[in-house]
């Protein structure tokens, strides 16, 4: 398989909104392959698109691929790390944190409990 380039939208080669579902991706890579197919277009420019709506079907019509892709864009066939999503805070994230003269997040709770607890 090819790799995106940095303004490849599988979405939008293929004409389909991001939250397309399969059969939606399939009828739309259909109809567009069957116009763009290079034995029934004569235009120079047929086997390019072609090979381009193949690539975009490829990855939009596996689950996997499609998390990937929809999860790093262009990239994501090697995911540059740098510009991975932020991940959101696990609970140990934040038992990890610093809180001033609390120490802890636990520490910072345990205070506030003795202080205004039960």
């Amino acid at each position: 398989m090819t790799r995106a380039s940095e303004n490849t939208d599988y979405y939008a080669i293929l004409g389909v909104a991001k939250n397309a579902s399969l059969p939606v991706i399939k009828q739309a890579y259909r109809r567009l392959a069957r116009r763009h197919h290079p034995d029934l277009n004569p235009d120079d420019a047929a086997a390019e698109n072609f090979k381009r709506l193949n690539e975009a079907y490829e990855v939009l019509s596996n689950p996997a691929l499609r998390r990937q892709y929809d999860r790093y864009g262009p990239h994501w066939q090697n995911p540059d790390p740098s510009r991975r999503p932020v991940q959101s805070p696990s609970q140990d994230d934040f038992e990890e944190l610093e809180f001033g003269r609390f120490g802890s997040f636990e520490d910072l709770l345990g205070d506030l409990m003795n202080r205004y607890g039960s």
